[in-house]
């Protein structure tokens, strides 16, 4: 994500009154609690993804998207796609107040084409609605696309083009489905693909093989590298982040055995060039971590929902840090402007989003 780096001063605290500065045990400052969505009195669904802008902040769900006013969380727009259409993939961002939404009829396996639908955060209108063809996006399940990403204009994807032949990386223009590039593995190992990130593309893949280990691929239209996940730990993280010439990306650990430690958190940086490690970030608050690009910083959320952090992206160090009040299960974040929204991904009742001022 290319933005304009802000200075540190904008993430500073606020003063805090006379009687909290004098405790005796002081704690990271708390974030301001602007609303948070009533209590879900039953399961409607895994959030598929989160956008948040001054317009709205929206919601996405298998069957609809809803979308809250930023400052007060009253409820603006909701939209469905048509027919027995179900969402399996949105854009990680909006481009030019438009967020991206994937369906297409999960009742029709043998359909050859699937859908794109851009829709205006600040009214819920259709912008414009195209076809594409499925085959062109790799694998699309019934309930969810991982094998896709769409962010900044552009859709990311892998799909096999040959049964003998490397898995393929293709990029396409999102407004139009016009291939951009495309680029294809170095082998064939791995038997299942998530795609992270779009800019550049970001594959978490994952092998059958009893002793084989998860591997992080960043591939660009002129090479590509991947690192492999080291012992002690489970996984990558959902997500990954870029500013400038640095990707973030969190490592979860293992489930600890009885009478021994878990490993702590990491989250890594990488070149996104070279594929060089540039830096690691230790945390023991939380087993997996969520990093947003936001104002030429990191920002890093726990799965609980309960803490951020910011990180300069030139060499990890700690800028500033805030509490959140209350909890969620897997957490995403999404930001703008000085605030933040987090989304429960816990199925089951819950108070799915609570939005969150930064100062």
């Amino acid at each position: 994500m290319h933005q304009d780096r802000a200075p540190e001063s904008v993430w500073a605290a606020a003063p805090e009154p006379a009687k909290r500065r004098l405790r005796l045990f002081r704690r990271d400052p708390e974030a301001q609690t602007l609303w948070q969505s009533e209590f879900e009195q039953q399961d409607l669904g895994e959030p598929l993804g989160l956008w948040a802008t001054d317009e709205a902040v929206a919601l996405a769900r298998f069957d609809r998207v809803t979308a809250y006013a930023p400052a007060t969380g009253e409820p603006l727009w909701t939209w469905q796609p048509p027919g027995r259409d179900v969402i399996v993939r949105v854009s990680q961002d909006t481009q030019n107040g438009l967020g991206v939404v994937l369906h297409h009829d999960d009742g029709e396996p043998a359909a050859t084409h699937v859908r794109l639908t851009a829709l205006a955060l600040g009214s819920g209108a259709v912008a414009w609605s195209r076809e594409q063809a499925k085959d062109q996006l790799g694998q699309v399940g019934t309930d969810h696309a991982r094998e896709v990403a769409i962010g900044g204009g552009r859709t990311a994807t892998v799909s096999s083009r040959e049964a003998d032949a490397p898995p393929v990386v293709r990029c396409l223009d999102t407004r139009t489905g016009a291939v951009q590039w495309e680029r294809s593995l170095p082998d064939q190992w791995g038997d299942g693909f998530s795609v992270l990130a779009t800019d550049p593309p970001v594959l978490s893949v994952r092998d059958d093989g009893k002793r084989s280990r998860p591997r992080l691929y960043v591939v660009r239209e002129d090479g590509q590298w991947h690192v492999e996940l080291p012992g002690g730990y489970k996984d990558f993280g959902p997500a990954v982040a870029v500013v400038g010439d640095t990707l973030a990306v969190g490592l979860e650990p293992d489930e600890p055995a009885d009478d021994e430690k878990s490993a702590d958190t990491l989250l890594r940086a990488y070149s996104v060039q070279t594929g060089d490690q540039l830096w690691e970030w230790r945390v023991d608050h939380g087993r997996t971590l969520h990093p947003l690009a936001h104002r030429g910083y990191f920002l890093v959320g726990n799965g609980y929902g309960s803490r951020v952090t910011v990180l300069d992206p030139a060499d990890g160090r700690v800028v500033a840090e805030r509490r959140f009040p209350g909890f969620s299960y897997r957490a995403r974040y999404a930001a703008w402007s000085d605030r933040l929204a987090v989304v429960c991904h816990a199925v089951s009742e819950t108070r799915r989003l609570r939005v969150f001022r930064w100062r």
